[in-house]
């Protein structure tokens, strides 16, 4: 028989129900029998034994299997002069700047950071070069694919 401690403003009393299913609900609170009508409820309607109540569907022993798709990156193609463009591999914004005009850079080096989805992304050099062009500053919100630095 389920049995429960209820507190209603600040009294507590112990309320014991024999039959859960039964219509109307009989209570016994704190000794004292009571039907009890539930609101909303029609009088046809009661509560479903557990063995009748509804269960989840259970999970298949095996999942198919998580298709994998290929997301093409943006070239960094060779300029004319055999630099290279270092592009956004995603859209973001730039947080930093870590390049400067005329500065020797080597290939890993970190260029810039490009924030995308509340993570800090460090841009790095995919060659080694001197820095051409910065395209961007910080704050600056960039495309897929935007230039960011170009090496020669």
């Amino acid at each position: 028989m389920p049995t429960f401690d209820v507190t209603v403003q600040g009294k507590t009393y112990h309320v014991e129900i024999p039959d859960p299913g039964a219509s109307p609900l009989q209570v016994i609170v704190d000794g004292e029998a009571f039907a009890v009508g539930i609101l909303g409820v029609e009088a046809h309607a009661r509560p479903l034994p557990l063995a009748e109540a509804p269960r989840p569907a259970p999970m298949p022993a095996a999942l198919p299997p998580v298709a994998r798709v290929a997301v093409a990156r943006p070239a960094i193609p060779a300029g004319a002069d055999g630099g290279c463009d270092i592009v956004a591999p995603m859209p973001g914004t730039i947080l930093t700047v870590d390049a400067q005009m005329g500065q020797a850079i080597e290939a890993g080096q970190v260029v810039c950071v490009l924030e995308a989805m509340k993570m800090k992304n460090p841009i790095r050099a995919t060659h080694s070069g001197t820095v051409a062009e910065i395209a961007v500053q910080p704050g600056q919100t960039v495309a897929y694919g935007a230039l960011l630095v170009r090496l020669e």
